[in-house]
């Protein structure tokens, strides 16, 4: 039976990131690519030049067809812009009792360029992630989320369990951006104060643009192939390090 695997996101003009390399990571992965764009932005490897939502209704009719006409196995979240969006992605999948959310909070672009204000990244923090299963943030996202900073392993593991009670959700934390003279990275997945710390060794990256897009695209393919989290997070890492080989 085909699984379909929605990404609710961004479209990236660079194809490295966002709704177009959601799209590629699902095909790799043997899922059938579904998809919203929440808006367009204009960029390339390195800089964002324009960013901007659509307007809520062009995102809800995308909702509602899809929705109405597939049987959705994982959604992933990337980029939302709004609490307009937010309060329309949330009542779709309360509506359809949709299992398997994966959320990748992404509150800034790779160069800094801010995504949400102040008003939207308060509603995403106090209301949209507590429709996540799975939450995958990167270490300056982590920081953000707990407004705690980050110094530690110990630090990292304790705001992850705090989110993790708040969210009642699984928290992948990628480790990439955190100590970054190692050779060795470590993610966390951590749930009900369990902790599961997965290795890897880092690599030279010929350009970052979109890696947390890789990864969390990956984990949601393999979810809704009926992979455990454990398993899907392995096979996203074995993934990332062979696409990464290749470029």
């Amino acid at each position: 039976m085909t699984k379909y695997c929605l990404t609710i996101a961004a479209s990236d003009t660079s194809g490295g990131a966002g709704i177009q390399r959601d799209l590629k990571v699902f095909h790799d992965n043997g899922v059938w690519g579904l998809s919203v764009i929440t808006g367009i932005t204009a960029q390339d490897f390195n800089n964002v030049f324009y960013a901007n939502s659509l307007d809520k209704n062009e995102v809800e009719i995308q909702l509602k067809t899809i929705f109405e006409n597939f049987r959705i196995s994982a959604i992933k979240i990337g980029v939302v812009f709004n609490q307009q969006i937010m309060k329309l992605i949330k009542n779709y999948i309360k509506n359809y009792q949709t299992k398997n959310i994966i959320i990748d909070p992404i509150i800034s672009s790779s160069d800094g360029s801010e995504l949400l204000n102040n008003s939207e990244l308060n509603y995403l923090k106090e209301e949209f992630l507590k429709i996540a299963d799975l939450i995958t943030p990167n270490i300056p996202e982590l920081e953000f989320l707990s407004e705690k900073t980050i110094q530690t392993e110990k630090d990292i593991i304790s705001n992850a369990k705090n989110l993790s009670v708040k969210y009642d959700s699984y928290i992948f934390v990628k480790g990439g951006h955190f100590n970054t003279n190692k050779k060795i990275i470590k993610d966390y997945l951590i749930k009900n104060g369990k902790i599961r710390i997965f290795k890897s060794s880092r690599q030279k990256l010929s350009q970052t643009h979109g890696t947390g897009c890789i990864i969390s695209s990956a984990i949601t393919a393999n979810i809704a192939k009926g992979l455990s989290f454990n398993e899907s997070i392995i096979m996203a890492k074995e993934y990332f390090n062979s696409i990464m080989e290749a470029i």
